[in-house]
């Protein structure tokens, strides 16, 4: 089972929405989003805790505001319910939450407007360069390979590393199955790692 909570355009949140969804936060959570100083990046951050705590509620019943443990490279678990897995997501455009009864990564991104080639010849294999740039659409070529790299990291707790551009073809990646999702409309993508 795999249930995906979604969060469009939080770059459109204003103030008064981020003051009231900020009175809904735990005081450690609190603190922890009031530590950024950027107005998206406090929204990034209460929309996914909020996102988790609705999904929490709508598929568990859970209704206390979770708490985290985070495991050795960072990777938040739930401290109270072992057995139910999540992770989290965000760029301007989209707030991600997944929730499963397995290990789960995700990623979200905003689709770029055209691609740093730098980049791709870091975090990509010369093959995955040749799919990206032959493309129709390489930006969305692009930002699909990028969220399964970053979501399959997620899973596994690795985070993101110099492997990038074997990541994918690791004997961890076949082991896995991928669901991506391009969403044009919203401006992003996102993929689920299970």
């Amino acid at each position: 089972m795999v249930k995906v909570f979604l969060h469009n355009h939080p770059q459109n949140v204003l103030q008064e929405e981020l003051e009231q969804d900020l009175l809904l936060l735990p005081q450690w959570r609190l603190t922890e989003v009031l530590k950024y100083r950027q107005m998206i990046d406090r929204v990034l951050a209460t929309k996914a805790y909020l996102l988790l705590c609705k999904g929490l509620r709508e598929l568990y019943g859970i209704t206390e505001n979770p708490v985290f443990r985070y495991l050795a490279h960072g990777k938040p678990v739930l401290r109270d319910y072992p057995n139910i897995h999540f992770n989290l997501s965000h760029c301007h455009k989209g707030v991600l939450c997944v929730l499963s009864d397995r290990p789960v990564g995700c990623d979200i991104e905003e689709i770029p407007s055209c691609i740093d080639f730098d980049l791709c010849s870091y975090c990509f294999s010369e093959d995955e360069n040749k799919i990206i740039h032959s493309d129709e659409t390489p930006t969305i070529a692009f930002t699909k390979r990028w969220t399964q790299k970053e979501a399959l990291l997620k899973l596994t707790g690795d985070g993101l590393n110099d492997n990038l551009k074997t990541v994918l073809s690791t004997e961890m990646s076949r082991n896995v199955e991928f669901s991506t999702v391009v969403q044009s409309e919203h401006g992003f993508i996102y993929t689920i790692c299970q």
